[in-house]
């Protein structure tokens, strides 16, 4: 892909992971991560065959299927979301946004790390996984913690897609993707259970 193209999957990448911080509504979070896994693949794609990186994207859409319907027949919509609250909001961006510049700021020495990366790949994945650590330590919904674990996942194996092809990784990282989907499932019809007793 062009050069211009990439530089602006990256910032993609960025703004999807910091609207999954913000986004108080469910649908639009499933929306921002199934754009998220679009992202991903297009960098895997860098390095990977086209049939390999479609891989990941079908398991991340999958995941997202299964999160959503499960929110959806536990009943989460009929909850309100909590307003917007500035200060809240405006916290959770300083932090992403200081931490988007840390990660800049230690690129260079990061990139020597990965010999045959892009530095794209290698950028697009260290935001991944340092917006999905942040909301990770931010989360306190049991859908929002399965959510950021996606996220660094997804980060992870877009480093990890420039230092290894194999198709058994592949499986079984798409695996990750799909078992965490199934617990935060899981998880989030426990708790409906638990409050309708």
């Amino acid at each position: 892909m062009p050069e211009f193209t990439l530089s602006f999957v990256v910032g993609l990448c960025f703004i999807f992971s910091l609207g999954l911080i913000l986004v108080n509504d469910w649908r639009g979070m499933m929306g921002l991560l199934f754009l998220q896994y679009g992202i991903v693949t297009l960098l895997i794609l860098e390095s990977w065959p086209l049939e390999s990186a479609l891989i990941k994207a079908v398991a991340g859409w999958f995941a997202v299927a299964v999160l959503s319907v499960s929110y959806w027949s536990s009943g989460g919509w009929k909850v309100t979301q909590d307003s917007v609250q500035l200060p809240n909001t405006l916290f959770r961006c300083l932090v992403a946004v200081l931490a988007a510049l840390s990660i800049s700021s230690f690129f260079p020495q990061i990139m020597t790390w990965f010999i045959g990366a892009t530095k794209h790949q290698v950028l697009g994945g260290l935001l991944l996984l340092g917006m999905g650590l942040i909301h990770l330590g931010l989360a306190v919904q049991s859908t929002r913690i399965i959510v950021s674990l996606l996220t660094v996942l997804s980060g992870f194996e877009i480093l990890y897609a420039t230092v290894e092809a194999s198709i058994f990784l592949t499986a079984l990282l798409a695996a990750n993707h799909l078992g965490l989907a199934f617990l935060g499932s899981y998880v989030l019809n426990i708790s409906t259970l638990e409050v309708r007793e």
